[in-house]
């Protein structure tokens, strides 16, 4: 019996499949994993026609862990496209000759965390090499005080065909993976209890991580590696391990890693969290949320995502807008330097697509401000990683980027068009006519053809 689910990862063409049989729904087709050879990947697709989704989409407040700035994100359902006029709009845009190069937009930094931030700055720790595959190593291990009721591996499947489809979207299909699963559990000299580790931010959790992978590099090579995704038993708690975090590495010795814990597991297996940490250890992406507010349980839920709302994996692993803006990609090197635009000081009209096509068009238009201090505007849709996106939150986007601010304390943040007052920014895109008025320049939006946007921007 064929299983239906619309909700998951978006498939593409040859992309690794977790069940033959297994039927998704997206952006207009239906797609079918298939077995070829020894491998499970997804058919070519065939077109369906899909109803129009009226109704409004599930909140984004809803609780699964306050605490928790990854948590397990609600189910995504089908895209929905944004109305556009019938006729193809003839509006010049400005030739590529008229933006500045873009060099004259990166940023260096201006904090203190040389290891996640937003700059363009190279980081302390090893960072990957997106133009190379990336090479993970899961390794589940358990404790005396924490055993496995199986010393089998637990199907790690779906969690590594989500991330997998997920960067390589973000990437336009450029970044690759290579995994390597431990067939069993291997047992950890020390107790889980002795790390201290059942409350978030607290205990020894580099040592947690360095000893997972001593023990793993006695088993396997750690020059075959990029990264290691330790794991504990799927009967973890919170109260065992609270929290998955990042490692990076300025330690030939380590690798750039995570463990899945208590957050993972009894939350329900949410890829978005590994995910988020991805890009912390592997990417030098810093944190978007707020992590003063994140401490304070259920209370500071909301005031976590106050600087971005529903926008960026990085910010928010269980909102609406899981797609990384085009700055967290510029800087992270999963886009090039000829997809973003310079924006000079004259008045240019630029056309954007919705930053979910997977491609390698334009993805966003920087604002140089100062040396450490830029404005970007992109164009997002209810598309792909997005497909949860309100009607509200539809449209171009304008946010500010400042390299003095580190990170967890808003680097990024959002810039509030007027009469938008959603918390989350719900209703903070702009519409055709729309414009915002912001450090000295004029964002407008002319016109909204197919998904796509013209914006003009000019000095004010």
């Amino acid at each position: 019996m064929s299983i239906i689910d619309a909700h998951s990862a978006s498939p593409a063409p040859g992309v690794s499949c977790s069940k033959a049989g297994k039927i998704q729904i997206f952006a207009g087709k239906k797609y079918t994993c298939i077995k070829k050879g020894k491998k499970l990947i997804w058919n070519k697709g065939s077109k369906v026609l899909e109803k129009q989704n009226t109704k409004t989409p599930a909140s984004d407040t809803e609780k699964s862990e306050p605490s928790n700035p990854a948590p397990t994100p609600a189910p995504s359902p089908s895209s929905t496209p944004t109305p556009a006029p019938t006729q193809k709009s003839e509006i010049k845009t400005s030739n590529l000759t008229d933006y500045r190069s873009s060099s004259e937009c990166k940023l260096q930094k201006a904090g203190t965390n040389h290891e996640v931030d937003l700059s363009h700055t190279p980081r302390n720790w090893i960072m990957l090499d997106p133009t190379k595959p990336v090479r993970i190593l899961i390794f589940p291990v358990d404790f005396s005080d924490l055993v496995s009721s199986t010393r089998n591996s637990p199907d790690f499947t779906e969690l590594m065909t989500s991330i997998e489809n997920f960067y390589k979207s973000q990437s336009g299909g450029k970044l690759q993976f290579k995994w390597t699963v431990a067939s069993e559990f291997s047992r950890m000299s020390k107790s889980i209890e002795s790390y201290g580790v059942g409350t978030r931010a607290t205990g020894s959790v580099w040592q947690l991580n360095n000893d997972i992978q001593d023990l793993a590099f006695q088993k396997y090579n750690k020059d075959d590696f990029d990264f290691v995704i330790g794991s504990a038993p799927a009967t973890t708690s919170r109260e065992q391990i609270a929290a998955s975090p990042a490692f990076g590495t300025r330690d030939a010795k380590y690798r750039g890693a995570t463990y899945l814990g208590g957050d993972y597991w009894s939350g329900g297996r949410p890829w978005t969290i590994p995910a988020h940490e991805f890009g912390h250890f592997a990417l030098g992406i810093a944190d978007l949320y707020d992590f003063k507010s994140s401490m304070l349980g259920e209370s500071g839920f909301e005031a976590q995502f106050q600087y971005m709302g529903v926008f960026d994996i990085m910010n928010w692993a269980g909102g609406a807008g899981l797609e990384l803006t085009a700055w967290s990609r510029w800087v992270s090197k999963l886009i090039s330097d000829s997809q973003i635009l310079c924006q000079p000081f004259t008045r240019t009209i630029t056309m954007l697509e919705p930053i979910e096509t997977v491609n390698n068009s334009v993805k966003g238009i920087v604002i140089p401000i100062s040396p450490n201090n830029v404005l970007v505007v992109e164009n997002r849709a209810a598309q792909g990683f997005d497909s949860r996106l309100p009607e509200g939150a539809r449209g171009v986007i304008v946010y500010s980027v400042d390299t003095s601010i580190e990170s967890g304390q808003g680097p990024m943040r959002m810039v509030r068009k007027t009469g938008s007052s959603d918390n989350l920014f719900r209703d903070n895109a702009l519409k055709k006519g729309e414009s915002i008025t912001h450090l000295g320049y004029t964002i407008k939006v002319i016109e909204q053809f197919e998904g796509n946007a013209y914006i003009e921007i000019q000095r004010s």
